[in-house]
């Protein structure tokens, strides 16, 4: 049996930062990161689109750590500068938000490069069958960790193996496509018209090429309405699809306990992600950050629960109260676009992040 300080499970943006910030290196820590996939970032499972830091510190004003979005030229791929919405009954409005899209699958690959120059070990291509205490174990390899991470997505194995923890609900099935085409707008597009009850459909131009899907919560066909889409945006331009993908979004909100004992759960595992649009690469990040910093530091996993509660619970609950007042209003045409119309009186920033 093959022993580390810690062992984190799932090396994407939430695992991989998590590694990074421990830094065995220096801090003497010794950290493995379990993978399932052959290669971080691939498949890819996103809409590749990132907040601008100053952005995230108006919704996260206690977050402070520039350099977790300091990213690399290669990484991004373009300028976000707006965002343009179709709603019911042809209504149309821009909100004046900008942004960044990016590549997932250099993103993973970056922050994985990052946390193994830093020091971590690792294994990709390996997938975890069940966590035992203190143990867990791979189909053909047993390791034992005095700290446990989750960093395994919405079915988190961590989260699954420990009662304390509660499952992510409200999983949302989604639906998407990368294609080659002339995407050069500088804003990005999110139809919530009827065709998408309980859900929409986004158009994100990454400067050649477009992430475009779908996610809903009131259709098992996500796949098909998808296509549907695409066979009429093909009659409106030319474009080439090179990749597809798809997966589920927990949109139940940020659970309550993310710590307990020797385990911690982070990123999507941990439901760091926005109720209100889906969004969760930028906290699986943040969350990577105050978990590593806080097990450099060599403190208790209750001071993560503490720090999470205090620098990302808040805006998340507003996120979760958001989408909840969307699901309502969207029941009726009349009152969705009234409340639309408030956001676009009263900002933006509050429909995007609750």
């Amino acid at each position: 049996m093959k022993k580390y300080d810690v062992i984190i499970i799932g090396a994407g943006p939430a695992g991989s930062t998590a590694a990074r910030y421990i830094n065995p290196s220096r801090s003497g820590i010794s950290v493995l990161l379990l993978e399932s996939r052959r290669q971080a970032g691939l498949p890819i499972q996103c809409g590749e689109a990132l907040p601008h830091y100053r952005d995230v510190k108006m919704v996260f004003p206690r977050f402070d750590c520039l350099e977790v979005f300091d990213l690399p030229p290669a990484v991004i791929a373009s300028e976000i500068h707006g965002i343009k919405f179709v709603l019911p009954r042809g209504k149309e409005y821009f909100a004046d938000v900008t942004g960044r899209m990016f590549y997932r699958d250099r993103l993973d690959q970056y922050l994985f490069t990052q946390a193994v120059t830093a020091g971590a070990a690792y294994r990709l291509h390996t997938r975890v069958h069940k966590i035992e205490g203190h143990r867990v174990f791979t189909a053909t390899e047993e390791f034992e960790g005095t700290l446990i991470i989750g960093a395994d997505g919405p079915h988190s194995t961590v989260s699954a193996s420990f009662p304390a923890f509660s499952p992510n609900r409200e999983l949302i099935p989604c639906a998407f496509v990368i294609a080659d085409g002339d995407f050069y707008e500088k804003h990005i597009e999110v139809w919530m018209d009827d065709r998408f009850p309980g859900g929409y459909f986004w158009l994100f131009h990454k400067n050649g090429e477009a992430n475009i899907g779908l996610g809903m919560r009131e259709t098992r066909n996500v796949r098909g309405v998808l296509n549907e889409m695409l066979s009429d945006l093909a009659r409106q331009r030319e474009f080439k699809i090179k990749t597809v993908g798809g997966g589920v979004v927990p949109l139940g909100g940020l659970k309550k306990r993310v710590a307990w004992e020797h385990v911690a759960l982070v990123g999507d595992a941990a439901g760091m992600v926005f109720p209100s649009n889906g969004g969760g690469t930028a906290q699986a990040m943040m969350g990577g950050h105050l978990l590593g910093e806080v097990i450099r530091a060599g403190l208790p996993l209750r001071e993560y629960q503490r720090r999470v509660d205090e620098i990302m619970r808040p805006a998340l609950k507003n996120s979760l109260r958001a989408r909840r007042l969307i699901d309502l209003t969207r029941k009726n045409d009349s009152l969705f676009l009234a409340l639309m119309w408030l956001y676009d009186r009263g900002g933006w920033k509050s429909f995007l992040a609750g």
